[in-house]
């Protein structure tokens, strides 16, 4: 489903992650995530760090999206990510999962887990 490749791709980017109106938007009031690093957080302490983030030249780069529909109003968002630095170097090589939630008004993302992996090609 493009618009929640679209939202997640979204929520990479510095700019939403510090506009408040659009990380409400975005991630369901209940939002769990459960981050690469193993630590779990809730929706009050995800917005917090991303409100305290520092622009950075580098971005995630995401790959090999695959959407499973769990109920009609309920998807499953797989996909591979990595971060690419601002000198081109790649790392945090992760798959991601989001569940993401139709409210009636539009799609929230409602859980979040990332998980290392072995390095992969970047297409």
């Amino acid at each position: 489903m493009e618009v929640l490749i679209e939202q997640e791709i979204a929520l990479h980017q510095y700019e939403t992650r510090q506009n408040i109106e659009e990380v409400a938007r975005l991630l369901h009031p209940s939002f769990k995530e459960v981050g690469r690093s193993g630590r779990t957080f809730g929706y009050a302490s995800i917005v917090e760090m991303m409100q305290s983030e520092e622009p950075s030249s580098g971005y995630i780069h995401s790959q090999e999206y695959d959407c499973i529909q769990l109920e009609p109003s309920v998807q499953l968002l797989l996909y591979k990510s990595a971060w690419v630095s601002e000198t081109g170097e790649i790392g945090a090589f992760s798959k991601r999962s989001s569940i993401w939630v139709f409210t009636g008004q539009n799609w929230q993302m409602k859980y979040h887990q990332g998980t290392p992996c072995p390095e992969f090609e970047l297409v």
